[in-house]
C-alpha cells in the first residue's frame, strides 16, 4: 500500500531518513530555481507598483493644472469688511468697492405661551408653506401636544425646508418654527384645516390676529458692487465678481470696502515646486530599480529594464522638448534645470520674474498646446493606461509567477513518485535482507548441532 512503510525491520537501515534525504537532494535543484523566480518576479511587481502610484500622483497634478489654468489669484479684503472674499483660478485681476447694504435673514415664527410641551393643542391638518411648495401634517387625539407637532413637523419626508422646535421660557413653552434658508423665496405660512379649532392658535398668513408672531422677518441679502446694486436670496455671491466668491458676515450700511484681486505668485510658485517633486520621485524611483550600484553590489529589482528606462527617457524629453512660437521655448528660460541625473531643480527667482513680465508665454510654456502638460500627459498615458506599457509589463510577470506554480505542482507530483518509487526499492531491500538473516541464522543453528 502506497505511503505505508515498514522499512528497516530486517536490514536496522533509517529507510525514511534515507529516502527523505534523497528526495530532498533531488528537489532541491527545482525548489531553488522556482523560489528566485518567485522572489524575482514578485520583487519587480512590487517595483512596478511603486512606479505607477509616483506616476499617477505626476499624472494628476499635470491634470489639475490644466483644468485649472496656472496663474492662482488671491482676493485682500479691506479691514473690518462685513464679509470675504475668496479668488479662485478663474478669477481677473482688479479692484471693487463693494457695501453691504443688508444680509439675508431666515424667517423666525413664534406661538403664545403654553403650560408646557405636553400642552394639547388641538386636531386636525397643518399645512405649512415654505416659499411655493407646502406640505400637511396630521394631528389626531392623543398625538397633538405641542411637542408632537414640533416632532411631526421635523420628521415629515416632504418637508421642504422648514425647523421646529419646543422652547420653555419664564412664561411657558413656546412653539418656534424657522426657515431652513435665507431670502424672501423662503417665508413661511400656516394654515389650519379642520379638526377641533385648536390648531388655530398656530395659523401664521401675515395678517392682524394670526395665532403665531413673527420674530424675524425674511429678507434678501442687498449689496452694492462698485455702485451696482445685487439682490440674492442668501449671503453667498459666487456670481456677481469673476472667479470670486463672497461671503457675507455682518452689514454695514453706507460704508464701501475695497477687494483686491491680483495674482498669486506664491501659489503658482508652490504648485509648480509641487509638480517638480512628483515629477523627481517619479524619476527616481524608475532610476533605483533600474540601476546596479557598484558600491554595494546591489541591483535594483528591474535592473536594465527597458519599460522604465524608457519612460525615464520619454519624461526627460518632455521636460526639454522646445515650445515653437512661444517666445520663452523651453522651460530652462523660466527656471527648470534637469541635472545630470533626471531630476528637476526650479529657481523660483527666476520663475517669479518670467511670471510677472510674461505671464501669458509661461502659461502656455506649461499648459498650452505642445507645453509640458500635453507632452507629459501623452508620454503618461502610453505608460499608465489600460493597454499601457506597464500593463503589458505586469501581464507578462503575471504570466511568470503563474508559470512558476504550475513548475511547482509539477515538480511536488514528480516527487511524489520518486518517493514512492525509492521507498518500494528500500522496503524490497530491507525484506532481502531480512530472508538473508533469517536464513543465516537458521544454517548457523544447525551447523552447530552437528559440531
Amino acid at each position: 500500500m502506497a505511503g505505508i512503510s515498514f522499512g528497516g525491520v530486517g536490514s536496522g537501515l533509517d529507510i525514511a531518513g534515507i529516502v527523505n534525504q534523497l528526495v530532498a537532494a533531488e528537489r532541491s535543484g527545482g525548489d531553488t530555481r522556482i523560489a528566485r523566480t518567485l522572489s524575482q518576479s514578485n520583487a519587480q511587481i512590487s517595483a512596478l507598483g511603486n512606479f505607477r502610484a509616483a506616476a499617477d500622483s505626476l499624472q494628476r497634478q499635470i491634470t489639475e493644472l490644466g483644468k485649472t489654468g496656472l496663474t492662482q489669484f488671491a482676493a485682500t479684503v479691506q479691514t473690518d469688511a462685513p464679509f470675504t472674499a475668496t479668488a479662485t483660478d478663474k478669477a481677473l485681476a482688479g479692484r471693487y468697492a463693494v457695501t453691504v447694504q443688508q444680509q439675508a435673514t431666515a424667517q423666525s415664527l413664534r406661538s403664545g405661551a403654553f403650560a408646557n410641551a405636553d400642552t394639547v393643542v388641538g386636531t386636525g391638518t397643518l399645512r405649512i408653506g415654505v416659499g411655493d411648495q407646502s406640505f400637511d401634517i396630521e394631528m389626531i387625539e392623543g398625538d397633538n401636544a405641542l411637542s408632537s407637532i414640533a416632532s411631526a413637523i421635523n420628521r415629515a419626508a416632504d418637508n421642504p425646508g422648514v425647523s421646529a422646535r419646543v422652547v420653555t421660557a419664564d412664561g411657558g413653552a413656546h412653539l418656534i418654527l424657522s426657515s431652513r434658508n435665507a431670502g424672501t423665496d423662503h417665508t413661511i405660512s400656516v394654515e389650519p384645516i379642520g379638526g377641533d379649532g385648536g390648531l388655530e392658535s398656530l395659523r401664521f398668513t401675515g395678517a392682524p390676529g394670526d395665532g403665531l408672531s413673527q420674530i424675524q422677518a425674511a429678507q434678501d441679502a442687498i449689496i452694492e458692487i462698485d455702485g451696482l446694486t445685487v439682490t440674492r436670496g442668501s449671503n453667498s455671491f459666487d456670481d456677481v465678481l469673476p472667479g470670486v466668491n463672497l461671503r457675507l458676515t455682518d452689514q454695514k450700511p453706507g460704508t464701501a470696502f475695497t477687494v483686491d484681486v491680483q495674482a498669486d505668485l506664491d501659489k503658482t510658485v508652490s504648485r509648480l515646486s509641487g509638480l517638480v517633486s512628483a515629477y523627481n520621485a517619479t524619476m527616481g524611483i524608475a532610476r533605483d530599480v533600474t540601476r546596479y550600484d557598484a558600491a554595494t553590489g546591489r541591483a535594483g529589482a528591474l535592473q536594465g529594464d527597458a519599460t522604465l528606462r524608457g519612460a525615464s527617457s520619454a519624461m526627460r524629453n518632455a521636460v526639454s522638448a522646445e515650445v515653437t512660437g512661444n517666445p520663452l521655448g523651453v522651460l530652462s528660460a523660466i527656471g527648470f534645470t534637469t541635472a545630470t541625473n533626471g531630476n528637476l531643480t526650479l529657481d523660483e527667482s527666476k520663475l517669479r520674474s518670467a511670471l510677472t513680465e510674461n505671464p501669458n508665454a509661461v502659461e502656455q510654456l506649461l499648459t498650452g498646446v505642445g507645453g509640458l502638460g500635453e507632452r507629459m500627459t501623452t508620454v503618461l498615458d502610453g505608460y499608465l493606461g489600460d493597454s499601457g506599457r506597464l500593463a503589458a509589463k505586469r501581464e507578462g510577470l503575471d504570466a511568470r509567477i503563474k508559470m512558476a506554480n504550475n513548475d511547482q505542482t509539477q515538480l511536488d507530483r514528480r516527487m511524489d513518485r520518486v518517493r514512492e518509487g525509492l521507498e518500494r526499492q528500500f522496503n524490497a531491500l530491507d525484506t532481502l535482507v531480512g530472508q538473508m538473516s533469517s536464513t543465516s541464522d537458521f544454517l548457523n543453528a544447525q551447523l552447530a548441532r552437528l559440531l
